[in-house]
């Protein structure tokens, strides 16, 4: 098998594809990526950890399904050692402003089983049974199953691509107490349209308004809503310090995220704490 020209210009060409759900023309552009497919057959898998092994991998579920080539859900790392779910970031941000600058989440596309992983869930939120399916499966694990409650980030990469979208996830939520969900949005008008009709959140989701969208000005009439935490702000210091940002913002409320959400505080990560941290802002250094 040759070797295939798997840049950012090609996986930008790939989740485009997937944001519009057309599995069509997604198999005949990865048939082109490959040459000496032999048509109407799929790809034999590669050397394990290469381009063309995660590929097939993931061509072979989109020409002929079965198993999901891979996992839903992730566990997290030391930095963020919750459960967690991600899509592709970009195709799925319609909030999305200044913040594509500097978006980290295009840092994952080094790795083509996390870009790949992004595309299969982007796909998968269009038929959202199987996202619940997995959830369950991977809760009902013995590592999870233990625990009284199970923390839960929804979307570290991606973002709530539709009000329908946004509707799944919560009523999923709501079906799943023992589930403490957080995150972070820029998709704050389908968070508004939503309330406008008068849906009820559930309690066990708390949103971060996040920072450097289209849609802050919505901030003012989402922030008094009781699952809303506050604002999460990627700050430009500018040369300068912390402790000049708070000096220059004294009205405020502020918390500097020191990048390890398993133990910023003594009493769990702020993010997801609405009693401690209602109203605050959570700051970062942008990337």
């Amino acid at each position: 098998m040759k070797r295939m020209k798997f840049d950012n210009v090609v996986k930008t060409e790939i989740s485009k594809l997937c944001g519009k759900n057309d599995r069509k023309n997604l198999i005949l552009y990865l048939e082109s990526m490959i040459s000496n497919i032999p048509p109407k057959t799929y790809y034999k898998l590669g050397i394990a950890g290469t381009n063309e092994y995660y590929i097939a991998k993931f061509y072979n579920w989109l020409k002929c399904g079965g198993n999901l080539p891979f996992s839903v859900f992730t566990v997290g790392n030391m930095q963020l050692p919750f459960l967690n779910f991600s899509t592709l970031p970009a195709v799925t941000c319609g909030g999305a402003g200044d913040c594509l600058n500097w978006c980290y989440s295009f840092k994952a596309w080094r790795y083509p089983s996390a870009f790949l992983r992004q595309c299969m869930n982007t796909l998968l939120m269009f038929e959202f049974d199987t996202i619940e399916t997995e959830l369950i499966k991977i809760t009902s694990r013995p590592k999870f199953a233990k625990l009284d409650k199970i923390d839960f980030r929804l979307y570290v990469d991606g973002d709530f691509h539709t009000v329908d979208n946004l509707v799944d996830w919560m009523e999923l939520m709501r079906k799943m107490p023992k589930i403490n969900s957080y995150g972070y949005s820029k998709s704050l008008n389908h968070f508004f349209t939503l309330h406008e009709s008068g849906f009820k959140f559930p309690v066990n989701y708390v949103l971060n308004l996040s920072s450097g969208g289209i849609y802050e000005s919505l901030n003012q009439f989402l922030q008094p809503l009781p699952f809303v935490r506050g604002e999460f702000k990627a700050v430009n210091l500018n040369g300068g310090t912390w402790s000049d940002y708070r000096k220059q913002n004294k009205n405020k409320k502020i918390f500097v995220c020191p990048l390890k959400c398993g133990e910023c505080t003594s009493l769990g990560h702020a993010c997801g704490n609405l009693s401690t941290f209602k109203n605050y802002d959570i700051v970062i250094a942008q990337h």
